[in-house]
């Protein structure tokens, strides 16, 4: 009888191990999936360095193809003026609004150090030796797009 118990433990106890690996397999095969599905076609910053005057993100399209580069290149560039990455905020409280951006675009976050970026975006004023900022200079400003 007391072996009979330990063995019925021991099987209470792998099934519940059992229950546990399948619970947390199913939930890590849920969010590979759901990967750039949250906000699918809405780009996201993923990372951001600063050098105090060039901001330099990295941005996933969270699409499989880039439709038209430059209505594309302009909506990134406006969510950089308003800060509005879901993932990334631009820090602008110690230097300020950067004076350029320099974009490199991945279509999907896998593809991040796995493939060249789908695009690269350079936004930077048109006279560099006066001091511009991004957000309150747009017009001094001209965008390069390239693939």
């Amino acid at each position: 009888m007391i072996i009979s118990n330990k063995l019925k433990t021991m099987q209470v106890i792998a099934a519940g191990l059992t229950v546990f690996c399948a619970a947390c397999l199913f939930a890590a095969l849920g969010n590979k999936e759901r990967e750039g599905k949250d906000n699918p076609g809405i780009p996201d910053a993923v990372s951001s360095m600063s050098d105090g005057e060039t901001c330099r993100l990295t941005v996933v399209a969270n699409s499989g193809t880039i439709g038209d580069e430059e209505k594309f290149a302009r909506m990134v560039i406006e969510m950089c003026r308003e800060n509005s990455f879901q993932s990334l905020r631009l820090s602008t409280d110690i230097e300020g609004w950067p004076e350029k951006l320099d974009i490199r675009v991945y279509l999907r976050k896998r593809d991040i150090g796995k493939r060249e970026p789908a695009m690269h975006i350079l936004y930077e004023p048109a006279d560099d030796g006066e001091n511009y900022d991004i957000r309150n200079d747009e017009g001094k400003y001209h965008m390069t797009v390239w693939s």
